[in-house]
């Protein structure tokens, strides 16, 4: 009963963070194709444009942070009951790709 109950909310909390996860997505293509036609149209000076893309990189930015956080509340701390090691090795490359 307990093992089902924890995934459960496992499963939830998967389900929300996808939700979010897609949310965050879409708004960045939303951000994208607003670039683009503002170049296709030859519109907005350079520093709107720039403006444009800085929110664009914050947005990815905001998107991986996102994605470690649900790594991490969704698998990691789930694998470090099971085992420590290969979930600390996984942990160690997803900060290895962040700083790369």
């Amino acid at each position: 009963m307990a093992d089902e109950i924890h995934l459960h909310v496992h499963s939830d909390l998967k389900c929300e963070y996808n939700t979010k996860t897609l949310h965050r997505i879409r708004r960045i293509k939303g951000q994208l194709n607003a670039l683009e036609r503002l170049i296709e149209a030859d519109a907005g000076s350079c520093e709107e444009r720039v403006i444009q893309a800085r929110a664009i990189e914050k947005g990815m930015t905001s998107l991986i942070t996102h994605l470690v956080e649900c790594y991490l509340m969704n698998t990691a701390r789930y694998k470090m009951e099971q085992d420590p090691d290969a979930a600390t090795q996984e942990i160690a490359r997803i900060f290895d790709l962040l700083n790369h």
